[in-house]
């Protein structure tokens, strides 16, 4: 019924929106005709705002009204003088360059507000807003990609519209990360330092062809005006347990030189519970019962410069550091139930680990203009460094069915790892007149990986090394990347079409026992790009979209040997594991440059993905590893549709409808999925605001387990004080516990158990940031990186 009455609203508003629509166009430039991006254009009816728009980066609008009389066009800026113009509409207006002056001093005690919208669609991306968002409030980058449209996060695996192997970036630099190094680094990461995140479904051929799942860039909060100037953030959450962060960045300008560094810390505390069972045979069932308590320490440090050589060219350097420590012991209750009670088993664990992860990444940038259309040449170069330290044990006490004691085991293990990468990349972009670009690139990336184990038992009152287990792992891999793209239009239709080519080599030895694993492959990417408009006057459009892209294995992945997490559980890598190919289209229909619906179809060939299975020589323990899944599809239909309800309640709308399969020898998942996703935002008097999102899963595929349904909601208040200088926010997070990963495992095409996870997701936060600024307006400078395109695959 409640999706009835929302179609039913959706049909009369843009009936309404299609009654006598005019539309008023026109340009925002400077005295030097420079264009002026993200300006405030208005239309006022009476001193009554009836239509506004923000200008896009080449400075132009787009607006409709729905009748005909005389209005006034008001454009407004912080930089620039605001310009008010009388027009008469007697049909579609295309107005004259407007022309905006600078701002000599700036009013004191006067400020303008705009309205950004939670989530908006770009050509290429999505973009969610994060800094005017009360629900981003207390928490970290890994928790606010769970509110964008078609991100799904689980366990450290992150996926877009259903497709795995995402890969993520930081200001276009890519994190060379990969699973619990990845969530350690995204987990200190907060809100309160972020401007907006991107989602990238296909990225065109000027990315690596690495991550089948696309990509998120999180965008970092920059500071735009000279002299000193920065800001300070707090921030407390509570759920079970409390937590808190803080922090502060600093910028610097004078003449040539830009300075900049940011300091955060973060000190959390969270649980996880969880409940596994499973048929080992017809009669015998297997049932445990973990809970865990984690307490992490993060501090996170950010620093460069950038020096402008002369009008044209710039060298910049810039370094990030994270350093975490973190520490959990986890009990677990382990049941193994049996036809006859005598032959009953009790097993009670404790399980404590500490690590420790060290990253650091630094990047120098060169950059020159070659003309005044935008040609350019650009040097690249990164190193990335990262290590880290885990130190875990296990102690085990065994009894019988009538609860009597068996005996116990203890062991302990060590894994210290250190990778390092380097990237280059030299780019060149030709740009003609009608904005027609070449682009012509290349790149090279090394990458080294050290991974060891050493193994101890716990005999006769003493920890001996058990040197059977004992293993040393490296790895090394180099990739040759060259790619050309064009974009252009022809024949009234947009363009843009890539090919990249890359060749790679990988070496894999296990030094214990001398196994080699090398290979050496080549492979080309094309993409394809269309976009051709069926109504210029509102901006309709149709577009089409293939591309294909590559899913390489993790590090650790490929290291075939075995830890124990328990018992009964173990841990394998593979080192026969292939890259997987993915093939995906799209063909999408936009209305009034707004509703957009689009059909989708990806497939993936031996696909990468962890699944369970049970032990050939023990059928009480379950062995965790990845492997080729045979193939996967993914075939669906997507509706976004923004709603402005008034002109203080706008309301952001991502249903999606797709189908997936998931096939291979032991494995057949086919189901129908469902998600919707809606946000809601009110403008209210007096500089506050509410935001509220709410989310619905039908059922998820990971591997070969299949997550139940399940709904989330969140809202949050903002309030803004000190002319927008500070800004407080408040939000609940899962207000009804409803992000639960339950559900059910399957192998041999039968449901051989299931599980029930549930982490501190509901939680009550706060924040509040202080920006402080001197100084004039002056641009600041685009810092680059070569590994904008690595894989977060570092363990």
């Amino acid at each position: 019924m409640k999706l009835a009455i929302l179609l039913i609203l959706y049909s009369l508003l843009l009936v309404q929106g299609t009654a006598q629509v005019v539309a008023v166009e026109g340009k925002i430039a400077d005295e030097k005709a420079t264009p002026v991006p993200f300006a405030t254009v208005a239309v006022l009816s009476n001193n009554k705002v009836i239509a506004e728009k923000i200008s896009a980066e080449d400075g132009s609008f787009l607006l409709q009204v729905t009748d005909n009389q005389p209005y006034q066009i008001r454009i407004t800026h912080t930089a620039y003088q605001q310009v008010s113009l009388p027009i008469q509409l007697n049909g579609a207006l295309k107005l004259a360059t407007i022309v905006l002056q600078k701002q000599d001093n700036q009013l004191a005690g006067v400020t303008v507000a705009t309205k950004r919208a939670f989530i908006t669609r770009k050509t290429d991306r999505l973009v969610m807003d994060v800094s005017n968002n009360a629900l981003t409030a207390g928490r970290s980058s890994l928790e606010l990609f769970q509110l964008a449209p078609g991100v799904f996060v689980s366990n450290g695996k992150i996926t877009i519209n259903g497709n795995p192997g995402t890969r993520v970036m930081v200001n276009g630099k890519m994190l060379q990360l990969s699973g619990d190094d990845l969530i350690a680094y995204l987990s200190s990461l907060r809100a309160d330092n972020i401007q907006s995140i991107e989602i990238i479904a296909h990225p065109p051929a000027e990315y690596d062809a690495e991550g089948s799942g696309g990509y998120i860039n999180i965008v970092l909060k920059v500071q735009k005006t000279a002299g000193l100037n920065g800001s300070v953030n707090l921030g407390y959450t509570q759920g079970r347990y409390p937590g808190t962060n803080e922090g502060m960045q600093l910028n610097f300008k004078q003449n040539k030189v830009s300075l900049f560094a940011s300091y955060n810390y973060d000190n959390t505390r969270d649980f996880e519970e969880s409940r596994f069972f499973r048929n080992i045979t017809d009669s015998i069932t297997y049932l445990s019962i973990t809970k865990r308590v984690t307490t992490a320490t993060a501090h996170r440090v950010r620093a460069g410069g950038v020096y402008d050589i002369d009008k044209k060219q710039y060298v910049s350097i810039d370094y990030t550091g994270s350093f975490r420590n973190s520490g959990f012991s986890y009990n677990s209750d382990i049941v193994i139930a049996a036809p006859q009670p005598e032959n009953n088993q009790k097993v009670l664990g404790s399980y404590p680990v500490t690590s420790s992860r060290n990253y650091h990444n630094l990047g120098v940038n060169y950059h020159l203009t070659l003309d005044t259309l935008g040609t350019a040449f650009i040097l690249l170069s990164d190193y990335t460094s990262n290590r880290s330290a885990t130190v875990s044990a296990a102690h085990s006490l065994f009894y019988d069915g009538g609860n009597a004691f068996i005996g116990d085991t203890s062991f302990r293990n060590r894994t210290p790892s250190t990778a390092t990468v380097f990237t280059a990349d030299a780019r060149y972009t030709k740009v003609w007149k009608r904005n027609a670009v070449l682009n012509i690139g290349a790149k090279i990336t090394n990458t080294g990986i050290e991974n060891s184990g050493t193994y101890e038992g716990y005999t006769n009152d003493k920890w001996l090394g058990k040197n059977e287990l004992d293993y040393v792992y490296n790895y090394h891999e180099d990739i040759v990347a060259g790619y050309v793209s064009y974009s252009g239009k022809i024949l009234q239709t947009t363009l843009q079409l890539g090919i990249r080519g890359e060749h790679t080599h990988t070496e894999g030895k296990l030094e214990t026992t001398g196994l080699v694993n090398a290979r050496n492959y080549f492979n080309l990417f094309p993409t394809v790009y269309l976009k051709r408009n069926t109504n210029k006057k509102y901006n309709d459009y149709i577009s089409f979209y293939y591309g294909k892209r590559v899913s390489r294995p993790s590090y650790s992945d490929l290291n075939p040997y075995e830890s124990y997490a328990d018992n009964y559980t173990i841990g394998r890598g593979n080192p026969y594991l292939n890259p997987s190919f993915i093939h995906s289209f799209e063909l999408g229909y936009t209305f009034r440059n707004k509703y957009t619906v689009s059909v989708s179809y990806d497939r993936q060939k031996d696909m990468i993905a962890q699944y369970a299975m049970q032990s050939p020589i023990d059928s009480l323990i379950t062995i965790y590893t990845r492997a080729n899944f045979g193939k996967r599809t993914n075939a669906g239909i997507t509706l976004y549709a923004p709603v402005a309800i008034t002109k203080w309640w706008n309301w952001n709308n991502n249903v999606m409808l797709r189908r997936e399969t998931v096939a291979m020898q032991h494995i057949d998942i086919r189901k129908t999925i469902v998600t919707i996703q809606a946000n809601q935002q009110f403008i209210l008097p007096a500089n506050f605001s509410i935001s509220l999102n709410t989310s619905y899963y039908s059922n998820f595929i990971f591997g070969n387990f299949l997550v139940n349904p399940f709904v989330v909601v969140d809202i949050g208040v903002q309030k803004k004080l000190m002319q927008n200088k500070l800004v407080l926010k408040a939000s609940i997070s899962d207000i009804g516990y409803g992000y639960r990963l339950n559900g059910k495992i399957y192998y041999s095409n039968s449901n051989i158990g299931s599980m029930e996870q549930k982490r501190q997701t509901r939680t009550f936060n706060l924040a509040a940031i202080y920006n402080f600024d001197l100084g004039k307006s002056f641009k600041a400078r685009k810092i680059e990186s070569s590994n904008a395109d690595e894989q977060n695959r570092l363990k």
